[in-house]
């Protein structure tokens, strides 16, 4: 088979394929073949119809085009490794006259995955923030440890007040009937936080511990059951007990209670500690990133759009599974956007279009600089994810190549190379602060940068 490619515009060739009548004769036997096996006519046994009466029976032009479908997706692919093309869209075919006795030309048009043009990726000059970590914010990690060890303590002598838990009897009624799922015994509600119809929290204030009180509220316009919105409604609470909140003291009883530290200042220290890690890992994260985005940023590449497109499916899919594992359907969370999923996918273009033009540029970057993984290497990393998944290490190799899954955990691989390439050849400039309000000259250039 002979395979011409000629580039017909940007990132799009044309291939003319030119297959030879031995081989067309090949492939339309093995058709007609197919035939024979599936055609069943009354005196012959299945599969032994003659090969005339087959044809006759099913017409010419039907088995010409049995064996042109049968025969082109071969090859189209043969034509494509042959070419050494690597096509990133469906082909577009022009067929010439097929006769199963000559030879066969067909022509495919197809887009094809375009090479970068780098620019620098070495020596790149990023910002990068400093790893703080303030007295605020050591401060409100210690107070939500003390807002898990905080108890609720009964209240004697005054009424009820904002911040309290008040355990209740209640019934609604609306024009004087009783509301459904509105009657409760022994009901507990945190007086303040906002949760209950507006206006009853309110109402419980100054309520003494044993009194009833009767009061009216309006249901919301967007409440939950659609009968009730904008409803007028009558509550009779009971104030059976009332409690408020106490946390423990910031002291040595209570690092001892809540760690295994002895003093609140050893605590204090351990919560700086963890939060001066995580936050050092956070910065290192968004440098790297940085990194790289500035060298996706200095390339130049044209994506051609079915890469965009495939991308933005597969993104739109990746929605579809997190809308799923929230126990919604597409269809209603579409409903509730107002959107299709034509507009969805639209939507992620953009982002689509990053994603691939990052890949791109990695891969450009790994071929760049000769980056390869060794089978060695790439078994050393299989057997290190077996110890993380407690699986059995042979056995996992054995399963990742048996499954065909080596050659995309190797390019995996490849793509963290030339992230880390990038990123540790990068220089880590200061980061500019933040403007302060009221700052005219940062204003200013904020407002020219921006023209």
């Amino acid at each position: 088979m002979k395979t011409d490619a000629e580039p017909s515009a940007e990132n799009e060739v044309v291939l003319t394929v030119e297959v030879p009548k031995d081989d067309v004769k090949r492939f339309y036997e093995r058709t007609l073949s197919r035939l024979r096996g599936e055609l069943q006519v009354p005196g012959f046994r299945k599969g032994h119809v003659p090969r005339q009466l087959v044809v006759q029976h099913l017409g010419e032009d039907y088995v010409r085009g049995e064996a042109l479908n049968d025969s082109l997706p071969d090859w189209y692919e043969q034509a494509l490794a042959e070419s050494e093309v690597d096509a990133v869209s469906m082909p577009d075919l022009d067929l010439d006259d097929y006769d199963p006795d000559g030879a066969f030309t067909f022509r495919a048009t197809l887009q094809v995955k375009p090479t970068p043009q780098l620019g620098e990726y070495k020596g790149l000059e990023v910002p990068r923030r400093k790893a703080e970590v303030t007295d605020a914010q050591v401060e409100a990690q210690l107070a939500m440890l003390q807002e898990r060890f905080a108890t609720l303590q009964p209240v004697e002598g005054r009424p009820v007040a904002k911040g309290d838990f008040v355990l209740m009897d209640l019934e609604g009624s609306t024009n004087g009937e009783p509301i459904e799922g509105a009657q409760a015994s022994d009901y507990m509600a945190e007086v303040g936080r906002g949760t209950l119809i507006p206006g009853f929290e309110e109402a419980l204030e100054g309520v003494m511990h044993g009194e009833e009180k009767i009061f009216d509220v309006t249901f919301p316009a967007d409440y939950q059951a659609e009968e009730l919105q904008g409803q007028p409604a009558t509550f009779k609470v009971k104030v059976k007990e009332i409690k408020e909140k106490v946390v423990p003291a910031l002291d040595d009883q209570f690092a001892a209670d809540a760690s295994e530290f002895e003093t609140i200042a050893d605590l204090r220290d351990d919560i700086r500690t963890r939060m001066t890690t995580a936050a050092e890992g956070a910065v290192e994260h968004d440098f790297r990133a940085a990194a790289v985005e500035m060298a996706v940023a200095n390339a130049t590449v044209t994506i051609p759009p079915a890469m965009i497109e495939r991308e933005a499916h597969h993104l739109y899919h990746e929605l579809e599974e997190s809308v799923g594992e929230r126990g919604l359907t597409m269809e209603v969370y579409l409903g509730v956007l107002e959107k299709t999923p034509e507009g969805v996918e639209k939507e992620l273009a953009p982002r689509a279009e990053q994603l691939v033009k990052r890949r791109l540029v990695l891969d450009a970057i790994v071929a760049a600089e000769g980056l390869e993984i060794s089978d060695e290497r790439l078994r050393e990393h299989i057997m290190a994810d077996a110890e993380v998944l407690g699986r059995d290490a042979n056995q996992l190799v054995l399963d990742v190549y048996k499954s065909g899954r080596q050659d995309l955990l190797r390019d995996e691989m490849l793509m963290a190379e030339a992230v880390s390439l990038v990123a540790d050849n990068a220089v880590a400039v200061e980061a500019a602060e933040p403007a302060e309000p009221g700052d005219a000259t940062a204003e200013t250039e904020m407002q020219r940068n921006s023209t």
